[in-house]
């Protein structure tokens, strides 16, 4: 199989461990995708300003998608973004596809009224983000630099949390399951976020046949995984593996967390 241009997406519990957010195990698979020019997209639930740190770590310089695709932002090169509505941000342009966060709060605050046992990043303390997340103050600080996203812990039962998922739909949103919280976000999903930037890679270099590789290990990745030539579920620290409905074929790795990912994607490359 031939791939003139390939793209990868991951990040949370793929690319970066779950416990310690370290990415060691995976550098060797990173540093040959480098060296092949092949793209490194991070799809992920986390903040910019958190990606923007792992991507430094990384050495990588391509676009990214945010908060389980609220915005996709790409770097100000010669990006051919024909038919793509986009504004200027700082050294990216940016494709805004959520709501913005101050909207998803005042939607919180009005669930939280209907005694909803649950508690959402907005209500808490950066210590209390560090604490939940295993973050370092500083990390936390950036984890809560919200700007499309809700995530939040949920102790009732599945029926409340059904109820919830209906009222917030009256209201255009909806709730998507995380490694390690929900998340409550607008209509937006990873699947359209990857769909328009594969469209954006394909203006760019019409000469090229673009294949994507898309890797992850939770409910959030199944949009993603809809959207790529190639889906990958990594397998869970937990020695289990999401199981998508309805896409086929796909690839399941053997190991868990980075390790899983530089396993795929060397399957991948030979």
């Amino acid at each position: 199989m031939t791939k003139d241009a390939a793209q990868r997406r991951s990040l949370d519990a793929t690319l970066i461990d779950h416990d310690t957010y370290d990415f060691k195990e995976a550098q060797p698979a990173l540093d040959l995708l480098r060296s092949r020019s092949i793209p490194v997209i991070i799809c992920s639930s986390k903040t910019r300003a958190e990606i923007e740190v792992y991507r430094r770590r990384m050495g990588l310089s391509d676009p990214f998608i945010v908060e389980n695709g609220g915005a996709i932002f790409i770097p100000r090169r010669a990006f051919d973004l024909r038919d793509v509505k986009f504004a200027e941000k700082g050294p990216y342009r940016l494709v805004e596809l959520g709501v913005p966060y101050a909207h998803l709060c005042t939607i919180w605050r009005e669930m939280k009224k209907k005694n909803f046992r649950m508690k959402g990043f907005s209500e808490m303390t950066i210590e209390e983000v560090a604490t939940c997340t295993g973050l370092t103050h500083e990390e936390a600080q950036l984890a809560a630099r919200r700007e499309y996203s809700e995530p939040f812990m949920f102790s009732d039962t599945p029926a409340q949390l059904r109820l919830l998922e209906t009222l917030l739909q009256e209201k255009g949103l909806r709730i998507t399951r995380g490694g390690r919280f929900y998340h409550m976000t607008g209509r937006n999903d990873k699947g359209t976020a990857v769909q328009i930037l594969k469209m954006v890679y394909a203006n760019t270099y019409p000469d090229k046949r673009i294949w994507s590789a898309g890797l992850g290990d939770s409910a959030n990745d199944i949009p993603m995984l809809r959207h790529v030539d190639m889906p990958v579920v990594i397998r869970k620290k937990t020695g289990e593996w999401e199981h998508p409905q309805g896409i086929e074929p796909i690839v399941y790795s053997d190991k868990a967390g980075p390790r899983g990912w530089a396993e795929m994607i060397h399957t991948i490359l030979f």
